[in-house]
């Protein structure tokens, strides 16, 4: 019967009846090739023959009725066979495709070379790397490495196990981006850059700081913020996996700017700053893209709106679908999908689609847990920094640690970015930088750092501590405000100069409204505000001050002031109050006085206000100015008087915390330039009577005490003021201060043959020439910090140098104090080389160590003669002191 079917279907096809021709060939499969062969010779000679069109239809319907049988059959080899013989491709597309036959299809595209339309397929299978391949193939470089690249991307956040955060290494990578680098090269030079610049944000090559500080520069510079937003969290990790001991906490003011945060992370450094550097520029991205995500129901974007966008779609391995309401997401298991995100993706086969909307919202919400999560991680390590033993050259940044952890905290608080499950923890680091900030903050001040404090004063975050710590320091009995937080509120108010209804507000929320105190902030808002009222001004502070000494039981007190507090307030009440006096004359005081005076921006507004020429006498001010010297001799008299008393109230106090020796030291510097300056508050030499006699000098540093108590030996007529203004001055020196002579030019003139610096009324206005006399070194101190700086090689912390105008070294502070642990004692004589070379400081600590051991009970297993030697010497030195 097949061959009756061959001859008959040879007989038509000669005949050029090609519709039975072709019916005979589809009579038994055995034929199917027949007719294949006729159909190739009817392509020879179809041009010639008038029923082209005809057979066209015959060829058409005859090779898909084989190609059908075959795919009925399920023999898809055979088939294929057949539907190489269409006429065209879109006809081959359209019946492999009606019948879902697309690696058959895929497989024929590459044959024939359409890579363009095999991409195409590929992305339909959600098969991104063959996409990629036929991208290539198809001399689409650009497109392949852009998918590529975003493939990668997918691979390193949201592969199995991963949670976005860090990048999943994996072998393929390296491999993958070097191929991404190479497409990427064939477009164009820019391009490549652009290609090179992501594949290294990517990279799971090991990264300097400096080579990634270098990457979000460059991303910056390129606008490419995907690449920011990966070279900032990369730089972050390095932080919040480094030692705390791989800090530079050795930083002084300006050490927070970006520009020296930038400075020092390209040198290879770290610090709480380049942290909190790090930490803002990371999520100023995030809110950017939040805020982005929040309003994108406009019409269109603009270009920012655009950056965010693609910085979402490349994080979250998001692609366009042709509808603009939809987004293909690459890896429908990624973590970043909610689970109603989830349930809400279409899927058509490996390709999954999420409403814009959905996809907004899912990547609204991990943005946000992300944004806490890491902001919670610096928080820790910052809180790890901030509990580090201080030292002078430190609390300056440590104390900028704590305003860190507050703006971080506050910020993690605000009800647009809060999340609930961190409300305890975020009060319980407010809470602790806010105890750390009062005590790290007084250390600063304590060493007469004045521009360091205003530095720290001027942020937001200070002023903000300073508010919020007034309701968790109050009195049992009454809920007033402790004196002790009196004192350390007062102190930082007066440097800052600022004071504002809200702040003052809650000041007198927790002050009785007719005390002292209160009194006292009203009036200095009044001058802050307008400058009037100065003798009001005094007046209440020196009320304020005097109810605090003479009226209140410290003793009593769980929280009383501090005596190095209550002697700086002293201090500065007596230079506001001296201030009118140089409209008549001179007036005394020490550099270090005058320095931390300038600085404080209420004494200098103060200042100046009594120095304009044309103001006129002023006889209440007058009179206050002399109450208020009359108050700070009686109560310094008083003070030292009672030696054992201060000794107790170091004891009692905390926050701000000094040794017995410092306050005293600065009551007795304090106390002669006041006499040399008031006409009728005492004698000098009378003075010195009575604090010889009750044993002041022997426990001050023996340099200074030899000078003063030298003046007792005078005969009665050479006891003049004259004399004794030039020994106080030898004795200032002594000690590494400068006694001050300020009044007008021809009465500091008049001053002969005396170790003290002389400021003129008209240069008191001017505080960098005033700067410029007391500190000529410091011009030449920064250079040589700052050539210090070009030539570290990125190692090494280099501290800012430390003021030096202190009035007592911090070996001195130490071992005399008899609340420092004995190890902190013996650290601070170890550090202190030149102290020991000093018999005196050698001896205070022989003091500290033998009081130890007698406290431990380590004295019976000593040698008894060796102890007996050690008391001897020290016994001997105490009498050599008194002498």
């Amino acid at each position: 019967m097949t061959e009756s079917w061959s001859d008959a279907a040879d007989v038509y096809f000669k005949a050029k009846c090609y519709t039975k021709c072709f019916l005979m060939c589809s009579k038994g499969k055995q034929l199917f090739n027949l007719g294949l062969q006729f159909l190739q010779q009817l392509e020879d000679h179809l041009a010639e023959n008038s029923k082209s069109l005809e057979v066209s239809a015959i060829r058409k319907t005859y090779l898909e009725n084989c190609a059908q049988h075959y795919f009925v059959c399920r023999d898809i080899k055979h088939m294929i066979h057949f539907v190489k013989a269409f006429s065209s491709m879109d006809h081959v597309r359209a019946f492999l495709k009606s019948r879902n036959l697309v690696d058959e299809l895929f497989s024929l595209e590459m044959e024939k070379g359409n890579f363009l339309e095999a991409a195409g397929m590929a992305k339909h299978k959600g098969d991104v790397l063959l996409e990629v391949d036929m991208l290539e193939k198809a001399d689409m470089f650009e497109d392949a490495t852009r998918l590529l690249l975003l493939n990668i991307i997918v691979d390193s956040f949201w592969s199995s196990n991963s949670r976005g955060w860090p990048p999943k290494r994996y072998a393929e990578k390296e491999g993958s981006l070097a191929r991404a680098k190479q497409m990427a090269k064939k477009v164009s030079e820019g391009f490549y850059s652009f290609a090179c610049l992501e594949a290294d944000a990517l990279s799971d090559m090991k990264r300097s700081l400096p080579s990634l500080n270098c990457t979000l520069l460059d991303g910056r510079k390129c606008e490419n913020l995907f690449v920011e937003f990966i070279a900032s969290r990369l730089i972050l990790d390095v932080h919040l996996q480094s030692q705390t001991s791989e800090y530079n906490l050795e930083l002084g003011p300006g050490s927070e700017d970006d520009s020296s945060c930038n400075d020092m992370v390209a040198r290879n450094q770290i610090s709480p700053q380049t942290l909190a550097y790090a930490w803002n520029h990371w999520k100023s991205i995030i809110i950017k893209v939040l805020s982005h995500l929040h309003h994108t129901d406009g019409p269109e974007l603009n270009d920012y709106e655009v950056l965010y966008e693609e910085l979402c779609c490349k994080y979250f391995g998001l692609r366009k679908d042709g509808e603009d309401g939809r987004y293909v997401v690459l890896n429908m298991n990624s973590s970043w999908l909610s689970n109603a995100g989830r349930n809400s993706l279409q899927q058509d086969g490996n390709r999954c689609w999420l409403d814009v909307l959905q996809c907004h919202s899912c990547a609204q919400s991990f943005l946000m847990n992300e944004l806490s999560s890491v902001g919670l991680s610096v928080l820790k390590k910052l809180e790890t920094i901030v509990q580090i033993y201080p030292n002078p050259a430190s609390s300056y940044a440590l104390v900028r640690t704590t305003l860190i952890i507050k703006e971080i905290a506050n910020f993690l608080e605000e009800p647009e970015f809060s999340m609930p499950k961190s409300t305890m923890k975020l009060r319980s680091f407010s809470a602790l930088c806010e105890r750390r900030f009062f005590e790290l903050v007084f250390l600063v001040w304590r060493d007469g750092a004045t521009r360091s404090l205003l530095r720290i004063l001027d942020s937001p975050a200070s002023y903000c501590l300073i508010a919020d710590s007034l309701g968790a320091n109050l009195r049992p009995r009454n809920k007033n405000l402790t004196y002790g937080h009196l004192g350390r509120t007062t102190v930082l108010l007066l440097h800052a100069a600022r004071l504002d209804d809200a702040l003052i507000s809650r000041l007198l929320q927790y002050l009785d409204n007719d005390s002292d105190w209160a009194k006292f902030f009203r009036h200095l808002k009044r001058f802050l505000d307008t400058g009037v009222d100065r003798s009001y001004l005094i007046k209440n502070f020196r009320t304020a001050l005097n109810s605090t000494f003479y009226d209140v039981t410290w003793r009593n007190e769980l929280d009383y002031i501090s005596p190095i507090c209550y002697v700086g307030l002293m201090e500065c009440l007596g230079f506001l109050a001296s201030s009118y006096l140089l409209q008549k004359g001179c007036i005394y005081g020490t550099k270090s006085l005058l320095l931390n005076m300038l600085d404080c921006r209420t004494s200098k507004v103060y200042l100046d206000s009594c120095l304009v020429s044309n103001s006129s006498p002023d006889p209440d001010l007058e009179e206050m100015t002399f109450l208020s010297g009359r108050f700070i001799f009686d109560t310094i008299m008083s003070i030292l008087r009672n030696k054992n008393t201060l000794r107790d109230w170091v004891q009692k106090t905390s926050t701000p915390s000094c040794s017995y020796t410092a306050v005293l030291l600065r009551l007795v510097v304090t106390l002669y330039p006041l006499i040399l300056t008031h006409d009728g508050l005492g004698n000098c030499y009378e003075a010195t009577n009575i604090l010889l006699k009750h044993g002041v000098f022997k426990d001050l540093p023996v340099e200074f005490s030899q000078k003063i108590v030298r003046v007792l030996q005078l005969q009665m007529r050479s006891r003049t003021r004259g004399n004794f203004r030039r020994a106080l001055a030898d004795a200032v020196a002594a000690i590494g201060d400068r006694m001050v002579v300020m009044g007008p030019p021809k009465d500091i003139a008049s001053f002969q043959n005396i170790n003290a610096d002389m400021i003129s009324t008209e240069d008191l206005g001017d505080v960098q020439k005033v700067m410029a006399i007391l500190r000529p070194e410091e011009a030449s101190s920064v250079k040589e910090e700052a050539a210090l700086l070009e030539k570290s090689d990125g190692k090494k912390n280099i501290p800012k140098a430390v003021p030096a105008n202190k009035v007592e070294s911090t070996s001195e502070i130490d071992l005399s104090d008899e609340n420092t642990p004995f190890w902190d004692k013996f650290g601070a004589f170890q550090a202190n080389k030149e102290g020991q070379k000093d018999a005196r400081v050698i001896i205070q600590f022989l003091r500290s160590v033998v009081r130890w051991m007698e406290q431990a009970g380590f004295t019976g297993k000593l040698d008894a003669q060796l102890l007996e030697d050690i008391r001897r010497i020290r016994s001997e030195f105490d009498e050599c002191i008194a002498g």
